[in-house]
């Protein structure tokens, strides 16, 4: 029975004891999903749960889970259901009670100490809870809280106010000078693979001369030069035409180079000339498309992000990205399935810094990348650059619990060797011939590496009891190789080494799909 009006109740909209008016109408515009599932749950775990329910009952890793929502109002039960809900889409539900409970604790709290519903409170409790051992815990489920409120763009929760949130304290059990030492890269790898598919894609429709819409291509533009620079919506409208360069030019149109000059975003005490930056092809060429579509003379605005650029670009590349989000994952979020997973140019940026610091730069050089008028910030990334251990550990197959669910939709439908879902691939990984694993749909000439480059690529349809652990069998062996050459020659930055742990993981989550269709099969039947 569903008796959520039960609650308490509190006076609505200005008077609200947390929420202000703005946030109030934000909650209300939240979607909750009725019915939230656990793509990863095994046999005996449970499957979903019914989010209507006042309280939450459910088994999940042999760990009985029962989440109330008493105590709390209308607004303040929905707003913590759609946190939940989103939780349990990027993480293991098995500790979700831990979560809910943090987090109702917390809304208990804020109204005890009159403290406002806003980033500054949540950085004063942040802090607080840095200095006790015993909270480290709360501290990452707090952050990932108010993470999200910043990406939902709530009122008194800045995108800027992300910068701040990257570099607070944490608690005394870690290094806490080191503040980035337990960050993981903002964008996941999924997400990575999902833009480069999505940018490949596209510069074959402009290679065909295909017609693709105004909305998509500035969209995609505005995306690939956050993706690529790291630049603030800030940067983006300062940008002029003139401002993209062809550095080397041939008659065939190939091999092409292209940089941007990027203005910085804080002058400082100095004024700055501009950074040039290396553009990569097909990020170029979809500029470039941009420029022409829209007919852009040299000395225009590049983009005209209105009077909220913030707003303009996050709404840009949010719909870019889910553009180019498998059909399956956009249609489950167009059904009110799925809460979409949004990103921010903020963390673009922590993307782009962060791969700097793993590759070895200095921080000189993201300083410079990244428009900074001062050292502080990016010496704060190259504490969080992981030694060779730590990049040995990762590479040689510690990951997170729950793969992503991204990352087990981006091959398209899993099928048996009747299905007449295009050609059969055949292909070498680590001089072995692989071709018991799937079909291709593409219809036109792959530029891929065929086997390698399959298990990211919704055109690869994998067979159900395909060879796939064949495969990341001989991925694995070349990767051990890799890395111990790397080991030999103190090499910790060697950029194969991400290379091969993308597909590695992109492989393991094709295995585990094929047997989630196995296992919903059995049951079934």
């Amino acid at each position: 029975m569903n008796n959520t009006n039960l609650v308490p109740e509190f006076p609505e909209h200005l008077s609200h004891r947390l929420f202000s008016e703005a946030q109030i109408d934000r909650i209300d515009s939240l979607h909750v999903p009725t019915v939230i599932r656990f793509m990863l749950a095994d046999r005996y775990d449970a499957k979903f749960i019914n989010s209507t329910s006042d309280t939450w009952d459910f088994t999940y890793s042999g760990l009985k889970n029962i989440i109330k929502f008493d105590g709390l109002d209308y607004h303040e039960v929905k707003l913590l259901k759609y946190f939940l809900a989103y939780y349990i889409q990027i993480n293991s539900p098995s500790n979700l009670y831990l979560s809910a409970n943090k987090i109702k604790s917390l809304f208990n709290e804020l109204a005890e100490r009159d403290m406002e519903f806003s980033y500054k409170s949540f950085e004063t409790i942040l802090l607080e809870q840095a200095k006790d051992i015993k909270s480290s815990r709360d501290y990452y489920r707090v952050k990932l809280f108010v993470k999200l409120m910043i990406v939902e763009g709530f009122d008194l929760f800045k995108e800027s106010d992300e910068d701040k949130l990257e570099i607070l304290e944490r608690p005394s059990n870690f290094n806490s000078q080191l503040f980035y030492q337990e960050a993981e890269d903002a964008i996941s790898k999924p997400a990575i693979t999902m833009i480069q598919n999505g940018f490949a894609k596209l510069n074959l429709e402009i290679t065909k001369r295909n017609l693709i819409t105004d909305n998509i291509i500035k969209n995609t533009s505005i995306l690939g030069l956050i993706y690529v620079t790291g630049m603030r919506p800030v940067q983006l409208s300062k940008l002029s035409v003139e401002d993209i360069k062809i550095d080397t030019y041939t008659e065939e149109g190939e091999h092409m180079r292209y940089s941007i000059l990027v203005p910085y975003a804080k002058q400082g005490r100095f004024n700055h000339a501009k950074i040039s930056i290396k553009l990569p092809e097909e990020i170029a060429k979809v500029i470039l498309q941009y420029i022409k579509q829209f007919k852009l003379s040299m000395n225009h605005q590049l983009f005209d992000l209105g009077d909220y650029a913030v707003t303009y670009c996050t709404t840009a590349i949010n719909e870019q990205l889910f553009e180019f989000s498998p059909q399956k994952y956009r249609q489950k979020v167009l059904n009110g399935e799925w809460i979409q997973i949004r990103y921010t140019s903020t963390q673009f940026r922590h993307h782009v810094a962060y791969s700097m610091a793993l590759s070895g730069s200095s921080a000189e050089d993201i300083a410079y990348i990244l428009g900074h008028s001062s050292l502080v910030t990016a010496r704060h990334y190259i504490f969080s650059s992981p030694n060779l251990a730590q990049v040995r550990a990762i590479a040689l197959g510690r990951n997170p619990v729950y793969q992503q669910m991204i990352a087990m939709l981006m091959t398209g439908d899993i099928i048996t060797h009747e299905h007449s879902h295009g050609e059969n691939i055949v292909g070498f990984v680590n001089n072995k011939v692989h071709s018991n694993i799937g079909k291709c749909s593409y219809k036109a000439d792959c530029f891929l590496e065929p086997v390698r480059s399959c298990y990211g690529c919704v055109y690869f349809h994998p067979y159900v009891n395909g060879n796939h652990t064949e495969v990341l069998e001989c991925v694995q062996n070349e990767l051990e190789s890799i890395v111990h050459i790397s080991d030999a020659v103190y090499n910790s930055s060697n950029p194969i080494i991400a290379i091969h742990e993308a597909t590695k993981f992109e492989i393991e989550s094709v295995v585990r799909r094929c047997e989630l269709n196995v296992e919903v099969k059995n049951a079934d039947d």
